[in-house]
């Protein structure tokens, strides 16, 4: 079997001979200027990702950035905001270009999006960040795993654990799947690789939502493991237009 694997050495070193640019307004200096940061950080808000309305915050223990209209597996579902834009943009470049500077402005992001309050609501004493296995084969073509990188950047930084608890059993690609098929591959992906805590709060982890098939049944296996408290964050979902495509 060919494997690709593709060399990052060269994105570090020009880090160091070229400077970045924002991916806001293209400012020289930063992946992420403080004027661009601040209106990404200012339009953080509650999107149900799967309806894709807006979701007030609420008092009730059950409810806090969680839409009531639909039946979703999670204590709490935090989005930073829809998949366009600047936060697109960063996405796809810390992603896919190896930029990895990009990821200490998505771990800003997802520290910004969970509220201590929030989790006081929620009871929340232990968390454990853990991270949406990413398919092998792109783990190899990119040289990292983007997700598990940023589950390990948030741990360290709000004080909590990150423990690698999924491990997918297939590496089917879902680019340009369709919604059941995806739903088919995602039922069949996940299996445990480690017993859970049952008093643990676990935050599932993922960068985009686009149908949520993978998501979802990540949590099931969860769930299914024993975990009583699970929490979605993801850090951009796309417009409904874009799942009908």
């Amino acid at each position: 079997m060919k494997f690709v694997v593709k060399n990052t050495t060269k994105f570090g070193f020009l880090d160091l001979v070229c400077p970045h640019s924002c991916r806001g307004c293209g400012q020289l200096g930063d992946v992420l200027c403080d004027c661009c940061k601040k209106n990404l950080f200012l339009e953080i808000g509650g999107i149900c990702p799967l309806c894709k309305r807006k979701v007030a915050r609420n008092d009730k223990n059950d409810t806090i950035m969680k839409c009531e209209d639909c039946n979703l597996p999670f204590r709490a579902v935090l989005v930073g905001g829809w998949r366009e834009g600047t936060l697109a943009k960063l996405i796809k470049d810390y992603k896919y270009q190896s930029v990895r500077a990009i990821g200490a402005v998505l771990v800003e992001l997802l520290d910004e999006m969970i509220r201590e309050e929030d989790l006081a609501k929620l009871g929340v004493e232990e968390m454990v960040v853990v991270p949406l296995p990413t398919i092998g084969k792109h783990v190899r073509q990119r040289g990292f795993d983007h997700t598990l990188g940023l589950a390990k950047k948030l741990a360290k930084r709000r004080g909590w654990k990150c423990e690698k608890l999924l491990r997918r059993k297939t590496d089917t690609v879902q680019v340009g799947s369709t919604m059941k098929q995806r739903q088919h591959q995602a039922e069949q992906a996940y299996e445990m690789m480690a017993p859970v805590d049952k008093r643990a709060t676990y935050l599932l982890l993922d960068d985009i939502w686009t149908t949520g098939a993978s998501a979802l049944a990540a949590a099931r296996v969860l769930r299914q493991a024993g975990a009583k408290k699970v929490i979605m964050a993801v850090l951009a979902t796309g417009q409904a237009r874009e799942e009908e495509k």
